[in-house]
């Protein structure tokens, strides 16, 4: 049997030396943010089950983490000492329940009832050390395993116990003398089946379960070719099929051909060794008590991950108890002070100032960027005052200064820049045009004849026919003919009345491929302005019927296939230079949810978005989006207009803390499909546990009333690395007909308002590399009407009641005669005595014109405070005599009077259609209402329906 073993060993490592890996570990190191919410930040263990949930076992029980929240696992009540409830081991079995190994036995959580069973390896001593879970396994054949400190356990499903395996040592009576043969620290079962086991002081284990074979591998100090030590912490087998063993005295790799080992404590992998994964290159991991040890196997280096007191970006503690590897790629740490997780992502260089270095930024706030192509350099204009130079394929800059020039006042403020076709830079500042000759190293104001002073330039545009475009703050646009050496102000064919601060203040010109120039007024749309003709095509968000989708834009690109893109306050807008019209897609604003300040194309692949909340990847079709974050060395969450450019494959985008240089080809390889799935659903009720739902085809069912379906739908992606760019999009069927974007940042929707009926809520996740999963459906929903609801309860109460007086009539026939001749009675009697109102006199007349005069002309309704002493003031009368009044005339009380006004100006105003965009309370408030609870009361009382079921009418006669 182990011959076969070293040819299988063989085969895998040779296919171990051909194998590349990829360059020196480059990651980030996150400090997990509940880790204060954790029951104890002492890590014993880490591990996943198979919804996606990350299981943390620490020193004072274990919780869950579904990436949004941390949920601490309910206490058994027999577990209450301080020691019990410490965590060795997690394993979760192949129906997601979860074992968990104590000091005090094993637990067993099943998710779908909320159960926890309690298992004692041995129940008739519970001070036996066999009840010490040190580790648990799964089997080939998907049994639980597990390892105690006296002997081997496995879990027997038909009699739901814990049953002593004969294939390990165990005594009744432990002597501490011998207890290190009997301990199994460690159990591991390898690709081929084998049962690995590792001792406290014993060495090392393998058993053949199925002959009943085994072999024992112990510590040499004489022979190197032995295991590193016999107190063995963990086994691993990496991906190629090596096993690697974590001692106290560092790590060795078995060598199946010869069965030897081989150590590692020559690279620097010495002392105590708890732990170890490996990540998709084959590079190991290994939690030791110094930190964790970044393991290239191909080149027998070892990179340091160490505490760092002075960073963030650091581990908590260089006690690292536990490593796990998600299936999302992330790499989990248990520490003595908590989890950290060590992420492989894209970085992006950050070049910025640096203080003591002059090949650096000269100040960080930055204006424009612009690119020599030919030369392959950026000019970047900066807030001091300061021009600065990058080549990009020396990585060196060179600095100019307008202040050492002694210009007239306001050219040291830099408002904009922009490279001309003769290679000189223009300057527009807030006192008029610098061009600096790039040949000749010179800077000076740019002359016109006849002399024509502009002072503080915003916006620049050189078209190709060489004329230079000015936006002049509080003048307009102005032109520079090349040819004529003179610059004119451009009339601008459009009515300034009322707009003058709009139209005179440019933010930004653009020249398209059909020579139109493109104007951006401050907040007030965009123009399309042609030259030839002197005409002007001016659009804004009202005009184009939310085609331009905002009328604040920063930016303008135009795309090979004559599409122009426009950066706004509300994401981009797309404008057809074939057809002249605005095209709406609603899912790129929707993807996007945010201000976009600049754009650069990579076509045909992908739009790249300097945005408000970061740098947004998205592909031209609007369907795969990615943001980037501070957390992946972005130089802030705001990136500036005007601080954009492209010197192919690389991007850059800036704001006030540098600039970002961005390779196009970075390949992103989180190649994890998420599979989403419902958390929990709130509303009024409180949380419903999905787990605890029913389910149709194996999707969990939900039953709500229409009257009362409001309800919060949270769920994950249970994608760990870099989790804060996972996305999500949902539909619900039949009712929706495309897919609806969750806004960034988001895991959760709102139900919306549905008929009742059957419904299904489908939705597809994508990972941090923008990598969807394929649509399922995750919930069922079944919206019963209300009233349908309502009529079968009634019916139901009216059965059951005539039921129930057949039985009493049947049983007392006597009692229901007596009480029909009393209803008899008071029936008669209501009909004799019916309420009728005064016919008010000529005097009585006008105080009641009056009343109502109150409330229909002056709307003394609207008073939340109004009182009856108020009223009577108004209509100069006693409290008495209004009280007669409202009684004798109206048939009404105080109360009940005011309410019927306040409750028919709610209606009025709900049918007027500007106020549809205020809330039911808003105008509640507005009629008087002080109260959302008087509101609702007092409205069915008065119409005899909710306000909800109003507005439902309103909507159905519309």
């Amino acid at each position: 049997m182990f011959g076969f073993a070293r040819q299988i060993t063989i085969v895998l490592l040779l296919c171990i030396a051909n194998v590349g890996y990829l360059s020196a570990f480059n990651g980030n190191v996150d400090q997990f943010r509940l880790n204060f919410e954790l029951p104890s930040r002492s890590v014993q263990c880490i591990t996943q089950d198979k919804q996606g949930l990350i299981w943390i076992g620490t020193n004072d029980w274990v919780a869950y983490y579904d990436g949004y929240s941390l949920q601490t696992l309910p206490l058994p009540q027999n577990v209450n000492h301080g020691f019990y409830k410490r965590i060795y081991s997690l394993q979760n079995d192949t129906r997601d329940r979860m074992w968990i190994g104590t000091p005090y036995g094993a637990f067993r959580y099943d998710k779908r009832n909320r159960e926890i069973v309690h298992f004692l390896p041995n129940e008739n001593d519970i001070n036996s050390k066999s009840n010490v879970i040190y580790s648990i396994a799964l089997s080939p054949d998907n049994q639980i395993w597990l390892g105690t400190r006296n002997g081997i356990y496995q879990y027997d499903e038909p009699s739901n116990k814990l049953l002593l395996s004969p294939l390990f040592a165990h005594h009744k009576t432990f002597n501490e003398a011998l207890k290190s043969e009997r301990i199994a620290k460690c159990i591991y079962f390898d690709k081929m089946g084998l049962l690995w086991v590792g001792t406290e002081g014993n060495g090392l284990v393998v058993i053949n379960t199925k002959d009943r074979t085994h072999r024992s591998f112990h510590y040499s100090l004489t022979d190197s070719t032995t295991i590193s030590s016999d107190f063995i912490e963990n086994i691993y087998e990496d991906s190629f099929g090596s096993l690697w063993i974590a001692t106290a005295d560092g790590l060795c790799r078995l060598r199946r051909d010869d069965n030897n080992f081989e150590r590692y404590n020559q690279i620097g992998i010495n002392g105590l060794v708890t732990d170890m994964t490996e990540d998709k290159t084959g590079t190991l991991f290994l939690a030791t008590d110094n930190g964790v040890a970044i393991f290239n196997k191909k080149e027998q280096s070892v990179e340091w991950l160490k505490n760092n007191p002075g960073s963030e970006n650091t581990l908590l503690s260089n006690d690292v108890m536990s490593i796990y590897k998600d299936r999302s790629g992330a790499i989990w740490c248990g520490t003595s002070k908590g989890v950290c997780r060590i992420e492989r992502q894209p970085r992006f260089p950050l070049l910025q100032n640096l203080p003591e270095s002059e090949n650096s930024l000269s100040n960080n706030s930055l204006i424009f960027l612009q690119a020599d192509k030919a030369k392959n350099q950026l000019w970047i204009g900066t807030a001091n005052a300061g021009i600065d130079r990058y080549d990009v394929a020396t990585g060196l800059f060179t600095h100019y200064s307008l202040s050492a020039l002694k210009l007239q006042p306001g050219y040291n403020q830099i408002r904009t820049g922009i490279l001309l076709q003769n290679g000189n830079l223009l300057l527009g500042t807030g006192g008029g045009l610098l061009e600096y000759n790039t040949l000749q190293n010179t800077i000076y104001p740019k002359i016109f004849n006849p002399q024509t002073e502009l002072k503080e330039i915003y916006a620049l545009l050189e078209s190709r026919n060489g004329d230079i475009w000015m936006g002049v703050l509080d003048k307009g646009l102005y032109r520079y003919d090349n040819k004529s050496n003179k610059v004119e102000e451009v009339s601008l064919p459009v009515e300034y009345s009322g707009k003058k601060d709009v139209y005179t203040n440019i933010k930004v010109l653009f020249e398209d491929s059909e020579n139109n120039i493109w104007i951006v007024f401050y907040q007030g749309g965009i123009g399309r302005y042609s030259p030839a003709n002197k005409t002007l095509d001016l659009y804004t968000q009202t005009s184009t019927h939310n085609g331009l989708n905002d009328n604040i834009v920063w930016d303008i690109v135009e795309l090979p296939d004559k599409m122009l893109v426009f950066a706004t306050g509300s994401g981009i807008s797309f404008f057809n230079l074939k057809t002249k019209t605005f095209e709406k897609r609603k899912n790129f604003n929707a993807a996007i949810n945010g201000s976009v300040t600049s754009i650069l194309p990579v076509w045909p692949d992908y739009l790249w978005l300097g945005t408000e909340q970061g740098i947004v990847r998205i592909s031209m079709t609007g369907n795969n989006i990615i943001r980037f974050s501070e957390r992946d060395g972005l130089q802030g969450p705001l990136f500036n207009y005007q601080v954009a450019a492209a010197l192919p494959p690389y991007l850059y985008f800036g704001g006030n803390n540098g600039f970002n240089k961005i390779d196009t080809r970075i390949q992103f390889d989180n190649s994890f499909i998420p599979w989403p799935s419902v958390l929990k659903i709130q509303n009024d009720n409180g949380s419903i546990d999905v787990n605890q739902l029913q389910t149709e085809n194996n999707i969990p069912a939900l039953s709500l009333s229409s009257r009362n379906h409001l309800c919060e739908i949270a769920f994950s992606a249970y994608s760990y690395q870099n989790e804060w760019r996972n996305r999500y999009q949902y539909k619900i069927l039949p009712k929706d007909s495309v897919w609806k974007w969750v806004t960034f940042g988001k895991n959760s929707i709102m139900l919306p308002s549905l008929k009742s009926g059957k419904y299904t809520l489908m939705l597809r996740g994508a990972n941090s590399d923008g990598k969807w999963g394929d649509a399922h459906e995750v919930l069922i929903i079944r919206v019963k009407s209300f009233w349908a609801i309502v009529i079968w309860s009634i019916l139901g109460a009216i059965a059951l009641f005539g039921f129930l007086l057949y039985l009493l009539n049947k049983r007392y026939p006597h009692i229901l005669k007596n009480y029909q001749k009393i209803l008899s009675k008071k029936k008669n009697k209501v009909l004799k005595n019916p309420v009728k109102l005064k016919e008010p006199d000529e005097k009585n007349q006008k105080i009641v014109n009056a009343l109502i005069a109150t409330m229909e002309t002056d709307h003394l309704y609207t008073n939340k405070r109004l009182n009856k002493a108020q009223l009577a003031a108004v209509l100069k009368l006693t409290e008495l005599q209004l009280a007669q009044i409202l009684k004798e005339y109206i048939g009404k009380g105080f109360a009940d009077f005011v309410n019927y006004y306040r409750v028919e100006a709610v209606k009025e105003k709900l049918k007027d259609p500007k106020y549809k965009d205020i809330t039911l309370m808003g105008v509640a408030d507005e009629c008087g209402f002080n109260s959302k609870t008087s509101f609702y009361r007092v409205f069915k009382e008065v119409t005899g329906i909710t306000p909800a079921d109003y507005l439902e009418q309103l909507k159905n006669k519309r």
